[in-house]
């Protein structure tokens, strides 16, 4: 795995509705030294991105209240450059080509299959560091 030290002090948002899920992802991420902060659905994801900023959601795309592809709409809609440019990644278990088209029009940047890989992750996440300093 690449040298990953910079993940280390990431804000990452879950968005996540099974506490299962939730544990799972818990403890991958913590594999790596990042502590997420959970959200149970879209509205509370919603919330939370206008609270505080983030590095990045991993944002569940099957949930009650409000999916996650109607939350990533609502973030990128909203005032401002955070919710335009933030990394928003689907978790999605079951991915189709459809679901993926739906995914990428929802306005997320990648998407990552559950359980969450942690080394997929990384990689992603290098992309987007690198991106940022370019």
């Amino acid at each position: 795995m690449a040298n990953i030290d910079y993940l280390k002090d990431l804000k990452v948002l879950v968005v996540e509705d099974d506490k299962d899920t939730q544990f799972v992802d818990k403890g991958m991420l913590a594999s790596i030294g990042v502590t997420p902060k959970f959200a149970n659905n879209g509205l509370e994801a919603i919330e939370e991105v206008q609270k505080q900023k983030y590095d990045l959601v991993l944002m569940d795309v099957n949930m009650p209240v409000q999916d996650g592809l109607d939350a990533t709409r609502w973030i990128r809609d909203m005032e401002g450059d955070y919710f335009k440019n933030v990394p928003i990644f689907a978790l999605t278990s079951f991915p189709t080509r459809e679901h993926t088209e739906e995914i990428i029009e929802s306005g997320m940047n990648e998407h990552l299959v559950k359980p969450l890989d942690i080394d997929e992750f990384c990689m992603k996440m290098i992309k987007y560091k690198f991106r940022a300093k370019s």
